[in-house]
């Protein structure tokens, strides 16, 4: 008689640790015979105010996508102070590509886009361009 092995694979508990006063490392904890991916309890009652942010969390859409990548670029180009350090920065490369993704999703997605989106990526593309510009003369 041939004997059938129990799938005896051990599963774990991810718990996030991050933004805690205690200088732990995480470690991985077995559970009991759950395979699925347990979220800390406490993240998903407090949301992001418990790690410090102030005010609240911008609802995501198409716009703060657009503009996400339009604020990197301009943060790339010296134009605005980085957010971290609060000093002007100048990465021309990292202006371009933030760019060309921005055109990149105008591009696919014009068919999608209601004529308030297609106008905001218009402007923001020819803001962006043109301060892409006077960037490049400024070095």
């Amino acid at each position: 008689m041939v004997e059938e092995k129990k799938d005896e694979r051990k599963s774990y508990t991810f718990m996030d640790k991050r933004g805690r006063d205690s200088e732990e490392t995480p470690q991985l904890k077995p559970a009991e015979d759950d395979v699925r991916l347990k979220p800390d309890e406490e993240t998903l009652a407090t949301g992001p105010e418990r790690h410090g942010s102030s005010g609240s969390v911008p609802k995501i859409d198409f716009t703060t996508l657009i503009m996400s990548f339009a604020s990197a670029s301009m943060i790339a180009m010296g134009k605005i102070p980085d957010p971290v350090t609060g000093q002007a920065i100048k990465d021309l490369a990292v202006a371009q590509q933030n760019i060309d993704i921005i055109t990149l999703l105008h591009e696919k997605s014009k068919e999608n886009l209601t004529q308030e989106e297609s106008g905001m990526m218009e402007h923001i593309l020819y803001e962006l361009r043109i301060n892409f510009v006077d960037a490049m003369k400024e070095k």
